[in-house]
Order: C-alpha cells, then structure tokens, then sequence
C-alpha cells in the first residue's frame, strides 16, 4: 500500500519528467532552427526518454493501485545562445532531476516503503548516466570553444545517438 505523501511525490516526478521532455524538445526544435541536426536529434531522443521515464512512474502508480494525477504543463524556454548553451541548461537540469530523485527516495525511507525505494533505484543509477553524459557533451564543447569545425563535427556525432 503506497502513502499519500509518496504517491503526491511519485505524482509531483510525472509532471517533471514530463517538463524535461518539453525541455529537450525545445532544445531540439532550436538545434534544428540553426542547422544542428544532429543535436537536435539527440534532443529528440532525450525527449522520448523522458516521456518514457514519466510512463514507468504511471506504470508503477498503477501496479500499487495508486492515483495517477495527468499534469499540465508550462512552455518551455525555446531560445539558446549556442550549443554550449543548450547542453549546460541541460547538464543543470539533469542534475535538477537526480536531486528530486535522491528527495523520492528520502521519502520512501522515512515512509517505509520498500517496494518504491526498490523501484527508484533504477532512476538513481540512470540519473548517473544522464549526468555523465550531459557533462561529457559540455566538456567537449568548452574544448572546442567558438571554433566551427570542432562544433560540427561534435554536432555530427551527437546525431548518431
């Protein structure tokens, strides 16, 4: 039996789930604005995660017969300076997320909910990959700097996602 609390929280990391794949699907309509394709089609990957990681947190909320709240959402904030840009929001964001997922799993602790804190452990370890890979990208991007064969050969390859 789930609590109230943990199924507001589980309900409240729908929602913001639902936001990162506004985000990202921001992120990759202005990737391909300005001629970035391959990074807006790992945006556009990242957004389908995204989507995908809010639907295992429904999925869940049904396997305990809790109830699931649709969420609305705002628009997202659709314009970047550069590649740069776009990717530290990102990393930033990510880390967004792991705090509200490390936040899920206080709750389950102090809620007693071993079931859920087992379910969350998937997103603890995913959150790690997230990360790494947004700070990977920035990484690279700031080695690059303003130089455009170094941009677009880091664009090219982030469309092989």
């Amino acid at each position: 039996m789930i609590t109230t609390r943990m199924e507001k929280e589980l309900n409240a990391q729908i929602k913001a789930e639902y936001e990162s794949a506004f985000i990202y699907m921001a992120m990759a309509v202005w990737a391909h604005k300005n001629a970035y394709f391959g990074t807006a089609n790992f945006m556009w990957k990242q957004a389908k995660e995204e989507e995908e990681h809010a639907m295992k947190f429904v999925g869940y909320l049904k396997d305990v017969d809790g109830t699931i709240e649709i969420p609305g959402l705002e628009k997202p904030e659709g314009e970047f300076k550069s590649l740069l840009d776009i990717f530290e929001k990102g990393l930033e964001h990510e880390k967004y997320i792991t705090s509200r997922i490390h936040n899920l799993v206080t709750v389950s602790d102090e809620e007693g909910d071993y079931a859920t804190n087992d379910f969350l452990q998937w997103y603890v370890t995913e959150q790690v990959e997230e990360e790494r890979n947004f700070r990977d990208i920035v990484k690279l991007l700031k080695k690059v700097g303003d130089h455009t064969n170094g941009i677009m050969m880091i664009d090219a390859k982030l469309g092989e996602r």
